[in-house]
């Protein structure tokens, strides 16, 4: 099993959740992106919480977890958060820093590192209001996706 266990960044960008987080902005899920798009990396800034679980998958072998945690997006394509994970019922505690892009169609993708040394990738979509992102890890053998929120 990896050291670097982010699920987080990888839990909402499945069909059902996207709808979710759609329907949550109050955005029509079949919206076309547009040339003058407002979406760009300084949309995303200030602190926001999520929670998501999933399975680290092996061959044959799924592994359940869940996570918790915060991220603080300073606006600039950086971000730093921390977590608690909870993988088959070891708890595991983590901080770590990130970049992250924005595209005009409000898609976008982040890489985080953490303080164990592990590094994950994630896909995301963000709301035009920047209050909302949905994502997934793009990383072999990880099947998570997730809701993210801004908090004040």
């Amino acid at each position: 099993m990896k050291r670097f266990q982010w699920y987080v960044m990888g839990s909402v960008l499945t069909a059902g959740l996207l709808g979710l987080a759609h329907e949550a902005s109050g955005e029509a899920l079949a919206e076309e992106p547009s040339m003058h798009s407002q979406c760009r990396p300084s949309m995303l800034k200030g602190n926001y919480i999520y929670a998501n679980n999933g399975y680290i998958v092996s061959g044959p072998t799924k592994v359940p977890f869940a996570q918790a945690g915060h991220d603080f997006f300073q606006g600039n394509g950086t971000l730093t958060g921390s977590a608690t994970i909870s993988t088959n019922g070891a708890i595991t505690r983590i901080v770590y820093t990130g970049t992250y892009t924005v595209n005009p169609d409000c898609s976008g993708s982040a890489t985080l590192t953490d303080n164990l040394g592990g590094t994950a990738h994630f896909d995301f979509f963000v709301t035009k209001s920047g209050s909302e992102l949905a994502y997934v890890q793009t990383d072999p053998g990880y099947v998570t996706a997730t809701f993210e929120m801004r908090r004040n």
